[in-house]
């Protein structure tokens, strides 16, 4: 049924229906705070014709009648064509118009008024007979994507970008060809063109979803429903995959180490991860394939294979920290952190330091119901050594050699700080910190000054908090480039290193310094003891990577096991097809003393 009221406004009569049998349609308008512009979003059609999507990009201080004149301009110009022709043909016929007014409380809101005042909740759009109401900021899916690469057996993570949306609300609804009507391809190939006319079968409603082997060579197809806090809903979008399903490489030795990690962990402790996963900018190359790791298939090298296995791999150890190392900047973006979100997590990105603008950096996330953020103090290595007081005297030392000097001063070495806060014992904070050191192999001496740059800015952040009376615990972790037998074990380990130490004279005579010995104030324990190794290419095997946790205000209760070295070497070394980087992923639970 209908209540109608006539109102008429200058040269045109609108009918009021306030309809109270179904919702009225609906006019978005997106506002956001600190941004000039709003946009606007509407369906229209003329009686008889297909509606059209009509989207505005408005300033907001612009007056309301500009606004309504160019949205009629543009639908007359879009849906009257046919119309509009008769008219320049014929003079008996009057130009096309349609009437368009804005009200808000049963009031006519006033043409001068600016957009931002004007577009509000509850207020609506009268447009020829078409009566809207005024949503604001409704949830939305901006983008919604399906990797190129989907497998049996491996969990499919869209890449979504969602707006105004509680994401624990979001409906994920996925769909698989009806292979009955179209049946598997023999040999699938990696991508293919969207055909027309498939028949879809629903097979699930839960994030992610897992392909069997029943579905290869068929397409996946998923729906996506935004909602938000208010329970409000916006319109699904539908995204299907340009692949075909295809087979998976089987049991992954990850899997077995996930054996251990089944479970999240219980009140009072946490689990703990650092992964250096393999830049793709450091494994799609024709160096990479031909001289870093020429034993592996250079199909299993491109990163969307490998991100398939990453994203199986990762989320499946049930760490509550995660710190990650050579993350591409678009694989954050895209995949890791709308993957990791979607499951109570939290993220940051930190790029290389320096003006190379190496597009990968690392990683730090957080399981929010067991941590809150309450501060992040990032730095690059090598600009804090030139600028900061408290590496002064490690500055002035390393400019005695200028040799030492250039090649300490270009490095773009960062450290990722991020304090948090458990949301499960009072007071206690931790201090995480993670970073990926210089490589060279020949170079030890640069790594111990970016190591001590380091451990002097935690040092200042650990005593900020301290002073307002926190009690927090440091983790150190990530790619130390470094193996056990160097002085950065002993640095990190026993708090000092003399000045006598053999690493000092790896550079030679050119890069040699007198009496630069140095020290810290952290009680640090290898939480993963010494693994045999972490990093296993065919020219080198050793371990370059750790967990360094402060002994003094915690306690490890248990270390996923590493995989067996039959594991490791089955396809020669890493990666491989069934391990994604060339890294092994160390996982520890702590507790706190």
């Amino acid at each position: 049924m209908f209540s109608i009221r006539s109102l008429q406004i200058g040269a045109y009569s609108f009918v009021r229906c306030v309809k109270t049998y179904r919702t009225m349609p609906r006019v978005s308008v997106r506002c956001v705070e600190g941004d000039e512009r709003l946009q606007i979003s509407f369906k229209y059609g003329r009686e008889g014709a297909k509606e059209r999507v009509y989207n505005l990009d408005r300033l907001k201080n612009e007056d309301l009648g500009k606004a309504l004149e160019h949205m009629t301009r543009k639908v007359i110009s879009k849906s009257t064509k046919k119309l509009q022709k008769k008219a320049r043909l014929d003079n008996t016929v009057a130009p096309v118009t349609i009437p368009v007014a804005l009200f808000h409380q049963n009031d006519r809101v006033s043409t001068d008024i600016p957009n931002q005042e004007a577009w509000v909740d509850g207020a609506e759009l009268h447009l020829g007979d078409n009566v809207y109401n005024v949503e604001l900021n409704v949830p939305a899916v901006k983008t919604l994507a399906l990797p190129t690469c989907i497998m049996v057996d491996c969990p499919i993570f869209c890449n979504y970008e969602l707006e105004f949306v509680d994401i624990d609300k979001c409906e994920f609804v996925w769909h698989i060809e009806n292979t009955k009507l179209s049946p598997p391809v023999k040999d699938p190939p990696a991508v293919c063109e969207q055909s027309e006319g498939n028949a879809w079968r629903e097979v699930s409603k839960s994030y992610p979803y897992t392909p069997s082997g029943e579905h290869v060579g068929s397409k996946v197809k998923l729906q996506c429903i935004p909602h938000d806090e208010k329970g409000r809903t916006g319109d699904s979008v539908e995204v299907e995959s340009k692949g075909r399903v295809r087979p998976g490489p089987g049991p992954c030795p990850f899997e077995r180490r996930q054996e251990y990690t089944r479970t999240v962990t219980g009140p009072g402790c946490f689990r703990m991860l650092t992964y250096n996963i393999l830049a793709n900018l450091y494994a799609d190359s024709e160096f990479s394939r031909d001289m870093l790791y020429p034993y592996c298939p250079p199909e299993v090298l491109e990163i969307d294979y490998r991100k398939q296995l990453l994203l199986k791999e990762i989320p499946g150890y049930n760490a509550d920290i995660l710190c990650l190392q050579e993350v591409d900047k678009k694989v954050f973006a895209a995949d890791l952190f709308p993957t990791l979100q979607v499951q109570g997590f939290d993220g940051f990105f930190l790029q290389k330091a320096g003006t190379s603008h190496v597009p990968e950096g690392s990683a730090t996330f957080f399981r929010k119901n067991k941590f809150r953020l309450i501060g992040q103090h990032n730095i690059g290595l090598s600009e804090t050594l030139e600028n900061e007081d408290q590496c002064r005297d490690l500055y002035e030392k390393v400019c005695t050699s200028q040799a030492l000097k250039a090649k300490v001063i270009v490095r773009n070495s960062t450290l990722q700080v991020t304090m948090l806060e458990s949301t499960e014992v009072p007071g206690k904070q931790v201090c995480v910190a993670t970073t990926h050191l210089y490589f060279h192999p020949r170079s030890p001496n640069v790594r111990l000054i970016q190591m001590a740059v380091g451990l002097r800015h935690l040092e200042k952040v650990v005593k900020m908090y301290e002073v307002k009376g926190s009690e927090v615990a440091v983790i150190l972790c990530g790619d130390l480039n470094s193996t056990p037998e160097t002085g950065m074990y002993r640095l990190l380990t026993t708090r000092h290193l003399p000045s006598k130490y053999s690493d000092w004279y790896a550079g030679g005579k050119p890069e040699f310094v007198e009496d630069i010995s140095l020290s810290h104030g952290f009680k640090l324990h290898s939480a993963c003891g010494v693994p045999d190794y972490t990093n296993y290419v065919a020219g080198f095997q050793g371990a370059l990577d750790y967990i360094f946790i402060d002994s003094d205000q915690l306690d490890v209760t248990s270390v996923v096991p590493m995989p067996t070295h039959d594991e490791v070497t089955q396809h020669i070394a890493l990666p491989n097809a069934v391990f994604p980087s060339d890294h092994i992923a160390l996982v520890c639970e702590l507790t706190w003393k």
